[in-house]
């Protein structure tokens, strides 16, 4: 079968979407569209084929990889991604990554998310598009000053934190000046879920 209709089947069968494919690539989102209707590009590079047939358990020749393996095969483990629900179903909820880096970030690797940037509000730290990870707080874990996710009634973002030193206190700040900044709330009535421990920004 050729590759690209192969391709284009799984995607179908598992209702997915071009753009959720393109993007578990780490590519931009009409990638696996234009491969698939255009033909561009020609072939899918070999390391994009192993993380297809791993994300929807096929044999990587299926979709155009090599017949024999040339190099051993890296475990990935499946990664939330936090979009907010007002974006509706058709994004990716997941994502798979390599378990060998995601162990050179951070110690344990459960209660690890991604997080979308929306909005302007922490730029220039952060932007539209970027892509923080977090690592969710255990119960009781202490805080320090820096980057966390806090959810709100209906989204989760990232705001910076600076504590009091009383330690029962705590202000929620945006880097853009345009966007307000809460100084002294207490700990308790704030819900900070998880610490910044990676982020990926776009390159203009």
């Amino acid at each position: 079968m050729d590759p690209r209709k192969a391709l284009d089947d799984l995607i179908q069968e598992r209702e997915e979407s071009y753009s959720a494919v393109s993007r578990l690539l780490g590519r931009n989102s009409a990638y696996i569209q234009q491969y698939i209707k255009r033909g561009s590009p020609a072939r899918l590079d070999q390391s994009d084929i192993a993380q297809l047939a791993l994300h929807f358990d096929v044999p990587a020749k299926l979709l155009g990889g090599k017949g024999h393996a040339t190099t051993a095969r890296r475990s990935v483990v499946t990664v939330p991604v936090l979009w907010p629900e007002s974006l509706g179903e058709t994004l990716e909820r997941s994502r798979l990554v390599d378990e060998a880096w995601l162990k050179r970030l951070c110690s344990r690797h459960g209660g690890v998310a991604i997080l979308p940037i929306i909005g302007e509000a922490m730029e220039p730290t952060l932007r539209q598009g970027d892509e923080v990870m977090i690592q969710r707080l255990r119960a009781g874990e202490t805080l320090h000053d820096g980057l966390y996710a806090v959810r709100g009634s209906s989204e989760t973002f990232v705001r910076r934190i600076a504590l009091y030193p009383t330690g029962n206190r705590i202000s929620v700040l945006t880097d853009h000046q345009s966007y307000p900044s809460w100084n002294g709330v207490l700990r308790k009535s704030v819900n900070v879920i998880g610490r910044v421990i990676w982020i990926g920004s776009q390159v203009s």
